[in-house]
């Protein structure tokens, strides 16, 4: 059966409910046709369908000679379409050739061209505006180091010129906040280059055992200072002299480390480092740090890496920090073609992993020369394990009785110097670390920490003995 085809009348109905101008000319350009959108979007109403296309394409009809260009028309995909009051808009278009007649298809795109403009401009206002921030930024940041320099400097001086114990301790304190000014600043500095897309990563050839070295050392002081145990093991296979950017890599493993100790009250820092990859001079490196301190929930997880943010504020309020440090991080890992990736749990530690691409240099290939050993490295130490962690808090086991010994050892010297602050944080430590021990036993902690927290040093030694005596003969009989 034959199909029986649509009457002229139900064609224009579906024609005139159409989103699109659809006209029909002939082969002289005479629009035969036009649906109810063409006529009220070019201002012609009926008056349309006795128009020709040279007034809604003026442009390609000047274009020719003489005659209408009738191929012109049809091989348009867009143009600019008049209206009959002289404006005009732009329009994506489509024609289909008949035989007597053919058939346009057009969309005013003018409200897209609008936008893409405005988009446009706006990205050019906001790229100028950050680099007008950036500039301010690095302006502001650089005058800052100035008078932070100079701060640390003149105490510096009257440090080594020699001072009254408390007077030392206060000066302390301000070269402690220069130090963290100045790593608020460098963090600023990095963050507004990596978002100007200006970093960039140099190519040196530096000794990857003295940079690793350096990075510990850099944290060994603060280490000692809370009573924690490092330990490293590298990889002898990786070649003693790299090619890449020795600085930006000690601030990642530093960034890492320094992280790992501030959230460490109690137990190991361990740093691993091996070779995953080595092609002709391309070699990639695979890093791990772990840690047994607070650890973090899967849900915390993904603030971690984001610029400006911590996992809650009470971490801000308790350990201090920008929020920049690990985002910077991670940029910076990326730009050596790595990547970075987080195993933790909340109350059991974490453990940082990131690898990075570098070249082996080649010095180090004509060498061949082995890996160097740390001073601080006991290769013979077993590795901590993360779910060994709970047993420095189970009151009398091993773990926790050498941690406990360790820490009140920490705790007299700090007393008898007068370092209170430090004092302080031992005796919170040893509270903790009490905390499944007998009734007596924690209160005699608690009122440790109260004594020392109020530096009162005849009150603190008495308590101290008496917890000390206490925990022994607990220990002792178990």
């Amino acid at each position: 059966m034959g199909q029986t085809a649509l009457p002229l009348d139900d064609i224009h109905s579906f024609a005139d409910a159409s989103l699109e101008i659809i006209l029909r000319f002939d082969n002289d350009g005479n629009i035969v046709y036009a649906n109810t959108l063409a006529e009220e979007e070019l201002g012609y109403g009926k008056e349309l369908q006795s128009q020709t296309m040279a007034v809604l394409f003026p442009a390609e009809f000047q274009s020719e000679e003489e005659g209408f260009p009738l191929k012109t028309i049809l091989g348009m995909t867009e143009g600019m379409m008049y209206r009959k009051n002289g404006t005009c808009f732009p329009v994506r278009m489509k024609v289909r050739e008949g035989g007597d007649t053919h058939l346009l298809f057009a969309i005013n795109i003018a409200r897209r061209v609008e936008t893409e403009r405005k988009l446009v401009r706006m990205k050019d206002e906001m790229e100028e505006t950050m680099k007008v921030r950036n500039e301010f930024v690095a302006n502001v940041t650089h005058e800052l180091r100035t008078p932070v320099n100079g701060i640390r400097g003149h105490v510096t001086n009257l440090v080594e010129a020699g001072v009254s114990g408390e007077v030392k301790s206060t000066l302390d304190i301000i070269i402690r906040c220069c130090d963290n000014m100045s790593a608020i600043i460098n963090n600023i500095l990095d963050f507004s280059k990596l978002e100007a897309g200006k970093f960039v990563i140099e190519e040196k050839e530096f000794d990857f055992y003295k940079m690793v070295n350096h990075a510990v050392e850099t944290n060994i002081p603060t280490i000692n200072a809370k009573g924690l145990r490092i330990m490293v093991n590298i990889d002898k296979t990786i070649p003693k002299y790299l090619i890449g950017d020795e600085l930006r890599l000690t601030q990642i493993l530093n960034n890492f480390l320094s992280n790992a100790v501030k959230f460490t009250s109690v137990g190991y820092i361990n740093i691993e480092v091996t070779k995953t990859l080595q092609f002709d001079d391309e070699i990639e490196l695979f890093f791990v740090v772990s840690d047994t301190g607070i650890g973090i929930s899967p849900e915390e997880k993904d603030k971690l890496f984001k610029s400006f943010s911590q996992v809650d504020a009470s971490i801000t309020r308790k350990y201090g920090g920008t929020g920049l440090g690990l985002a910077i991080t991670k940029q910076l890992i990326e730009l050596m073609q790595g990547s970075v990736h987080l195993d933790s749990e909340k109350g059991k530690g974490s453990s940082f992993s990131f690898s990075v691409r570098m070249h082996v240099a080649q010095k180090a290939k004509e060498e061949q020369q082995a890996a160097e050993q740390f001073e601080f490295i006991n290769q013979n130490q077993e590795m901590p394990q993360f779910d060994s962690v709970e047993k420095f808090f189970q009151f009398g086991t091993p773990e926790n009785v050498q941690e406990i010994r360790g820490k009140m050892e920490k705790l007299i010297l700090c007393m008898e110097v007068e370092a209170w602050d430090k004092a302080e944080n031992f005796a919170h430590n040893i509270k903790e670390l009490l905390e499944q021990a007998p009734r007596e036993l924690k209160r005699s902690a608690f009122r440790l920490e109260m004594n020392v927290r109020k530096s009162d040093y005849d009150k603190s030694m008495e308590q101290y003995g008496n917890l000390k005596s206490l925990f022994e003969e607990t220990v002792g009989g178990m």
